[in-house]
């Protein structure tokens, strides 16, 4: 049978509680910055710089602070490369958010590396919900 339609992941998929969603509480708009043309999809993990203070993709290989979850996308967006650009972004709680929308880099390629990342984003009140 032929695909006729693909559906992307929404933030319904990702966000299954936000306090005060209405005010924005735990929303941050942020300047990433990447080397190379990125898209980022919902749901995509960001670390922060930690000489800039910008963000960019969670890389578990980083040696520059960005290996640490910091925020998560909550909208698809388009970066340019070697641009800053703002972002809204999810970095801090109370939220809570599916596991199963999370989209890490693929150098988490283990268990032990992919618990870190939710340690990361618990530290920050989101918390990771294993359902989906």
């Amino acid at each position: 049978m032929t695909v006729q339609f693909v559906d992307t992941s929404r933030f319904s998929n990702l966000v299954k509680h936000e306090l005060w969603p209405e005010t924005g509480y735990c929303r941050k708009e942020v300047t990433v910055n990447e080397a190379a043309i990125k898209t980022y999809a919902v749901g995509t993990v960001l670390g922060k710089v930690t000489a800039t203070g910008k963000y960019k993709i969670a890389v578990e290989t980083a040696v520059d602070g960005s290996k640490v979850a910091a925020a998560v996308v909550i909208s698809d967006a388009s970066i340019a490369a070697a641009t800053d650009t703002k972002l809204v972004v999810l970095v801090k709680g109370p939220a809570e958010v599916s596991q199963g929308a999370l989209v890490l880099d693929a150098t988490y390629n283990d268990q032990a590396k992919k618990d870190a990342v939710y340690a990361s984003l618990e530290a920050l009140n989101i918390n990771v919900l294993t359902t989906n």
